[in-house]
């Protein structure tokens, strides 16, 4: 295919777009020339220079995103990448703001993704990430210009810093994303980490419940509406998220051989997460299944709504304590308890990574097993005759002969 030295603009593109035989538009005014592709849909914009005497073309974009005004504008930044030495970006995209949209549309048909955590992602694009950096040329993405345009105005917006932490990590994400699919060729953000831009230590928020009230916390329980006191129950007894607690079905629950497993489109990790039932659980669990109607264990036919999950917390903790205080007060019983550390996180689970990878032995159910019997027979330990009808309305005795023996 020709190779034709022209004046280009978006005109003489249009001209030529369609006939096969020119390959190449270079331009007679700037060193700048477009090259189609196969499909003739698409062209690769490229920097024309010389290195140590030979000719060479550094890819700096592609049409149609990119209009010919755009493509000459990023030359200067080119020019200067080139001097010192740095990788040229080129991209699919001109703006932060065309990547978010992207990334935005992408996060909405990810189905291993929790809905919860798609639309955690969601909100923080939508609410703070485009309209800061909707117009921020992909080119320009420095520290900098993070700083600048995100982590002060954010922090001028007293936001908590680790809500500007989770918005700086989905950002990152997108164009972590971005790169693994080719649709930028250097990653801007690949080097950045959060401590760059605040330096001060983000300490875990402390939960409102002690170890010293768990027990409490469980005669509170077992006075509430059936429906509430399990709910709650289970979120206390097996330290689930709320998110995933009121998504549960009865299929997920296999009260014969004793353990629940919650599929990835359910956790927050996006990860299957299997949890055994201790004779306890089983005997709250069976009690409320002869009495529960639905596929869903709270809701029936459809789950309970997030928004009408926090409120029943709310109501039945007087607003003292919420949900996660109900998973930080477990992690608390366990440390004191003397559960593993390795056991503990594969039972929050927690995403593995690094050298968590090597205690895999700890994701055995056996070993989760031992752990949360010993932690529900500390929890209902000294709860009196009426507390504990309360809580645990029913025995089944062939469970105790089954359990045991489940891998």
């Amino acid at each position: 295919m020709k190779s034709l030295a022209t004046q280009v603009n978006d005109t003489a593109i249009k001209a030529h777009v369609k006939d096969g035989e020119i390959g190449e538009l270079r331009d007679i005014r700037n060193p700048i020339s477009l090259r189609f592709h196969k499909s003739r849909e698409k062209a690769t914009w490229c920097y024309l220079h010389s290195v140590k005497g030979v000719s060479t073309r550094t890819r700096i974009g592609y049409w149609p995103m990119l209009k010919t005004k755009e493509a000459l504008a990023l030359i200067p930044s080119v020019v200067e990448q080139l001097h010192k030495g740095k990788e040229v970006q080129s991209s699919n995209f001109k703006t932060v703001g065309n990547l978010l949209t992207w990334y935005a549309a992408r996060t909405e048909k990810e189905a291993l993704k929790s809905k919860s955590r798609r639309k955690s992602v969601l909100s923080a694009i939508n609410r703070h990430l485009f309209p800061m950096l909707e117009n921020v040329s992909i080119t320009a993405v420095r520290k900098v210009v993070i700083d600048e345009q995100l982590i002060l105005p954010l922090q001028n917006q007293s936001l908590k810093p680790s809500t500007i932490r989770q918005h700086f990590a989905v950002l990152k994400r997108a164009f972590a994303s971005a790169k693994e699919l080719e649709l930028i060729s250097v990653n801007p953000m690949a080097g950045m980490k959060f401590r760059d831009h605040v330096q001060r230590r983000i300490e875990p928020k402390q939960g409102k419940l002690l170890v010293e009230d768990a027990k409490g916390v469980v005669e509170q329980l077992s006075v509430l509406p059936e429906s509430a006191k399990v709910m709650l129950l289970f979120m206390l007894m097996f330290a689930t998220r709320i998110g995933e607690t009121r998504q549960l079905k009865w299929r997920y629950i296999d009260l014969h051989s004793g353990v629940i497993t919650l599929p990835e489109s359910v956790t927050k990790t996006g990860a299957v997460h299997t949890l055994p039932i201790t004779k306890h659980a089983h005997q709250i669990l069976t009690d409320y299944k002869q009495r529960c109607k639905g596929e869903y264990l709270f809701g029936g036919k459809s789950p309970i709504s997030a928004s009408a999950a926090d409120q029943l917390v709310r109501t039945s903790s007087k607003r003292k304590w919420s949900a996660h205080d109900l998973r930080k007060l477990a992690r608390s019983v366990w440390a004191t308890i003397g559960i593993d550390y390795w056991v503990a996180e594969r039972l929050l689970n927690h995403k593995q990574k690094g050298l968590d990878l090597v205690y895999i032995k700890a994701d055995s159910i056996t070993v989760k097993r031992e752990a949360l019997t010993q932690y529900h027979e500390w929890l209902f330990s000294g709860l009196s005759t009426s507390q504990k009808s309360g809580v645990e309305n029913s025995q089944n005795h062939e469970f105790a002969n089954n359990y045991n023996n489940v891998a």
